[in-house]
């Protein structure tokens, strides 16, 4: 749309150019920086184009970053040997926000061929320079060269400049107020190697005579693991323990994941490379890589599947959903391979990434057949391997809850039981598939009623005496939705042992949130409580064989009796790690008074 009163030559954009610029520096684009890539991905398209469209061209093409100074202030002035812009295509293409030369118009639809898509790239140098300066010379008309003047204020004009060397074109910019930091040579190597290491095309960086190649800065080495190896430590600045070649059936991708050499956690947020087209879409592997792959870093290159109007994340649709599923297929079908051959390399992996190998024993049979013998537990044995596991030819017993285990570990040892501690992430789902391995194999979780079946009936030279003593406890434990009973168990130094079922855990939990909740929902918590209290299961065991339990026996004092009782409980809780009820702190603060109270007394 040519402006009002202005000169011939002098047009206006179709859109508020000043909104348009907020929205891609505020809203669009992560950071200044991206009118590097930005420039890059139209630079190989025209280059593409050119290929597309005049075959018998066999002229040699490149990308130029030529870096000078003027009046002391830098300029970059940015060439690519594409297919260059015709007068008529200027207008089509750089004033009209939105379009591109990528654009079918006649059918509608985008060309997949090249890496842009939305026609506003070449906007984002407004975020480092107010002016933006456009020469080309096109093959169509390669007798002509032109150049197009964008300004911030929605102007822009067009005039025939000097005959440009070769076909193609020539971004020119200087740097706006703290925009100097992206224009120096340092500076824009690294965004080159960043955004485009992978590019097709050479690109270099011209400072006067000097003339240096930015890509492909592959390592060399004696072999081609020693090279990838080598190129993965540039890339991410890390030592790697090896890597998976990534290569989809259907053709979306292709790559390499590097395994970490150190153990990480699942939550970490680790930068990837996946590139576009050659040209890096985004650092972060969360849309294509599954959730147990926190141990790789991934280096990879698609051309098929879509990227978001920011080009700095994928669109969700059925090709990243098949492409996320032929990575993990990539990933697991290695891992596989390891296994089946042996290679030391999967006790390493095991070993350093063991949460990430558990999460995915859970759902493979095959990869669980291969990480589990080398997987370690910890039991009332000691540390074990799964393979030690299988071998012992006994029921295996777990604890779904890691204060229990400690609790019931040393009984399970003493009376010669495998017990293991299943209160870390996954392990109660691998031992439940341990019949995979060994179908005759017991696995089961170590419920009241299979402790309680585990210990020894006691036996009592006075019953009488220990009728009363569980009595008494009974009677004190009224309040607290346990009952007592009298067993004998070693070690004998342990004098009580508490044990609940799921019902009854989560009972305490309701009792807890009852005292902490305000009188409106304290009655609709009662309901929910009557539910769980007839199936809820808690015991406290009295060690027939400890000392104390012994004197308590004979103790006729009742209130002292009911005082140790007391404190006894408190330590059971404690000793398991269950959190206190108010009205359990309460009793423990005030047995403590009375036990200091009669010791001074």
């Amino acid at each position: 749309m040519q402006q009002e009163g202005a000169s011939p030559d002098s047009f206006v954009f179709q859109v508020n150019l000043g909104g348009m610029i907020d929205i891609l520096s505020n809203h669009l684009y992560s950071a200044p920086d991206v009118f590097v890539r930005e420039l890059l991905q139209n630079a190989v398209d025209a280059i593409a184009a050119k290929r597309k469209q005049f075959p018998e061209d066999r002229s040699e093409n490149e990308i130029c970053l030529i870096l000078s100074e003027e009046n002391g202030i830098p300029q970059l002035c940015f060439t690519d040997t594409g297919t260059g812009l015709t007068k008529e295509e200027i207008h089509r293409f750089l004033a009209v926000i939105g379009q591109s030369s990528k654009h079918d118009l006649a059918a509608g639809r985008v060309q997949e061929d090249y890496i842009g898509r939305f026609g506003i790239g070449l906007l984002s140098c407004f975020l480092v320079s107010d002016v933006i300066r456009v020469q080309t010379r096109s093959f169509r008309t390669p007798e002509q060269s032109l150049e197009w003047c964008g300004n911030p204020d929605g102007t822009y004009t067009i005039t025939e400049c000097d005959p440009l060397p070769k076909i193609g074109t020539r971004i020119l910019l200087t740097p706006k107020k703290d925009a100097e930091k992206y224009f120096t040579a340092e500076r824009l190597t690294q965004l080159v190697q960043y955004y485009g290491l992978p590019l097709p095309e050479p690109i270099l960086l011209v400072q006067g005579t000097q003339k240096k190649l930015l890509n492909p800065p592959f390592p060399s080495g004696e072999t081609q693991y020693a090279q990838i190896m080598t190129l993965g430590e540039t890339l991410f600045g890390a030592k790697f323990l090896g890597y998976i070649p990534l290569d989809s059936p259907s053709g979306l991708f292709s790559g390499i994941a590097y395994i970490l050499s150190a153990e990480t956690a699942p939550t970490a947020k680790h930068s990837h490379r996946i590139y576009l087209k050659n040209m890096l879409l985004t650092e972060d592997g969360t849309k294509l890589l599954p959730k147990w792959a926190f141990f790789v870093r991934v280096f990879l290159n698609t051309n098929g599947l879509q990227p978001t109007a920011s080009r700095e994340d994928f669109y969700e649709n059925d090709a990243l959903l098949r492409a996320r599923e032929e990575l993990s297929g990539c990933l697991t079908d290695y891992l596989k391979a390891l296994a089946a051959k042996g290679d030391p390399l999967l006790q390493r992996i095991v070993r350093i990434h063991r949460l990430a190998v558990q999460s995915v024993a859970t759902e493979d049979d095959a990869l669980f057949r291969a990480f589990f013998p080398y997987l370690t537990f910890e039991t009332s044995f000691g540390t074990l391997t799964g393979s030690d596991l299988l071998e012992l030819h006994t029921p295996v017993y777990y604890s779904g809850y890691l204060d229990e285990f400690r609790q019931v570990a040393a009984i399970s040892a003493a009376r010669n039981t495998l017990l293991v501690n299943a209160g870390y992430t996954y392990v109660a789902q691998l031992l439940e598939r341990m019949p995979l391995l060994q179908p005759d194999i017991s696995v089961m979780q170590m419920k009241t009623e299979r402790l309680d079946e585990m210990l020894e009936k006691p036996e009592l030279a006075d019953p009488a005496a220990a009728l009363r003593l569980i009595a008494e406890c009974n009677t004190m434990l009224a309040d607290y939705d346990c009952t007592a009973s009298l067993k004998r168990f070693a070690p004998a130094e342990l004098p009580v042992l508490f044990s609940v079922n799921e019902d009854a855990l989560l009972l305490r939990d309701i009792r807890h949130s009852m005292e902490q909740t305000a009188d409106l929902f304290r009655g609709m918590l009662d309901a929910f409580a009557g539910e769980y209290r007839e199936d809820a299961v808690a015991k406290l065991y009295l060690n027939t064989d400890n000392p104390l339990i012994r004197r308590l026996m004979q103790l006729s004092d009742s209130e002292k009796l009911q005082c140790c009782l007391e404190i006894l409980y408190i330590q059971a809780l404690l000793t398991g790690g269950y959190p206190m009820r108010k009205n359990e702190m309460q009793l423990l603060n005030q047995d403590l008074l009375r036990l200091l109270d009669w010791s001074i007394s």
